[in-house]
C-alpha cells in the first residue's frame, strides 16, 4: 500500500505515559474521555496518533501537557506522565509552567485562533523567550528571526512585524512550529499541524518538521487523521477508539498487518491508486464512534465490526502484547495477533 522506510530511534523513552485517564465533569455527570492510556516516546521517534474524531487523540495530548480547564477535568488517581522519569500528571502549575514551552512544546490544530489577533508575530515569538529564557530584548528579536528563517519563513525580518491574518495559512503554521520550537524542547506535540493546508504546503511542513527533528533530535508525537502523513514520517503508530488504545505497533507492522478490525477499516478507506480505482467505491466504517455517555457492554467497536461475536458483546478485551512491542485490543485479532 505504501513504501515504508525503515526507521530507528534511541530505545531510551523521554516521555513514558502509564494508565493516563481524563475525566470530565458535564450536566450529564462525569464522563471519562480516556481510559487507560500508556506508552513512550524515544528521543528522535515520531509517535503517530490516529482514530476518527472524538477517539481521545487531542485529549490525551491536552491531558499530558495539563491544558485542560482543571474546574472541569481531572486525571484518574493511577495516571502517570513520566518526563525524563518525573511524574508530571500532578506537578504543581509553577512546575508546569517550568516545563511546558521549554522541555515539552505543542504545535495546535488551527493557528488562526492560537495565535492571538491583536499581538505582532514577534511579540508572541518572544514571549516565550522572556519567560523560558536570560536573552534580553535584542537578543530574543534576534532568536525569533532566526527561527523563523528555521522553518523556512520568506522574508523573516519583515514577517515578524507583521499580524497573524497578514499571514497566509502554511505561513501562520510555520509560526507556531518556529514558536513550539525557540526553546529547543525535547517533546514537541503536533496536533494535525497539516489540516486545512494543501498538499504543497503540508508537504513542506512535514518536510519541515523532520529536518528539525534530524538536527534537533526532538521526539514528535503526532497527532492526524492522514494515514499517508503516518506512513511516510512516523515510527510507531497508536491507534484509539472510543477514548482506549485498541492497537500500536510500528508503521511497517500497522500497515502491512494490522491485527484490529477497525485499524484494517481505516487502511482499507484509504483511496487507492490504480486503473481500477475510479470504478470501485471507496469502503466506508458503518456508524459512528459511540457517546462517550452510552458506551455499550463489551467491545467498544462492536456495533461497527463484521466480525463481532457474543463474547465480544459480553466481555471487553483486553489490550494484549507488549508495551514496547505490538498490542492489540480484540478477542479476535486478524492473522498474527497476540492471544
Amino acid at each position: 500500500m505504501f513504501d515504508l522506510p525503515q526507521r530507528t530511534a534511541s530505545e531510551q523513552p523521554v516521555l513514558s505515559v502509564r494508565h493516563l485517564s481524563c475525566s470530565f465533569k458535564t450536566d450529564r455527570g462525569e464522563v471519562r474521555a480516556i481510559d487507560d492510556v500508556s506508552f513512550d516516546l524515544a528521543a528522535g521517534e515520531t509517535l503517530g496518533v490516529v482514530g476518527e474524531s472524538g477517539c481521545g487523540k487531542t485529549v490525551t495530548s491536552k491531558s499530558i501537557m495539563r491544558l485542560l480547564p482543571e474546574h472541569l477535568s481531572f486525571l484518574g488517581r493511577d495516571s502517570e506522565v513520566l518526563f525524563e522519569g518525573e511524574n508530571i500528571a500532578f506537578a504543581p502549575p509553577e512546575r508546569m509552567r517550568e516545563i511546558r514551552g521549554r522541555r515539552i512544546a505543542m504545535i495546535f490544530q488551527e493557528p488562526m485562533t492560537s495565535l492571538n489577533p491583536v499581538f505582532r508575530v514577534g511579540w508572541q515569538l518572544c514571549e516565550a523567550l522572556k519567560y523560558h529564557t536570560e536573552l534580553d530584548r535584542a537578543g530574543r528579536r534576534a532568536r525569533a528571526i532566526e527561527m523563523l528563517q528555521l522553518v523556512e519563513m520568506p522574508e523573516a525580518e519583515r514577517r515578524i512585524e507583521e499580524y497573524p491574518h497578514q499571514l497566509s495559512g502554511g505561513m501562520r503554521q510555520r509560526v507556531m512550529i518556529a514558536m513550539a520550537l525557540c526553546c529547543e524542547p525535547d517533546v514537541l506535540i503536533a496536533d494535525e499541524p497539516t489540516t486545512a493546508l494543501d498538499v504543497t504546503i503540508q508537504a513542506q511542513i512535514l518536510q519541515l518538521m523532520e529536518n528539525l527533528k534530524s538536527k534537533l533530535g526532538t521526539a514528535i508525537m503526532l497527532i492526524t487523521h492522514d494515514l499517508g502523513v503516518v506512513a511516510q514520517v512516523c515510527d510507531r503508530v497508536l491507534v484509539m477508539y472510543a477514548g482506549r488504545v485498541i492497537e500500536s505497533g510500528t508503521v511497517h507492522e500497522i500497515f502491512h498487518t494490522p491485527q484490529h478490525p477497525y485499524t484494517r477499516a481505516l487502511l482499507d478507506s484509504i483511496p487507492k491508486s490504480g486503473e481500477r480505482a475510479h470504478k470501485t467505491r471507496l469502503p466506508t466504517i458503518p456508524g459512528i464512534v459511540p457517546s462517550l455517555f452510552e458506551l455499550p457492554p463489551g467491545c467498544r467497536f462492536q456495533d461497527r465490526c463484521p466480525l463481532a461475536e457474543d463474547r465480544c458483546r459480553d466481555r471487553e478485551p483486553e489490550l494484549l502484547g507488549e508495551l514496547h512491542g505490538r498490542r492489540v485490543r480484540c478477542h479476535l485479532p486478524l492473522a498474527g495477533g497476540p492471544r
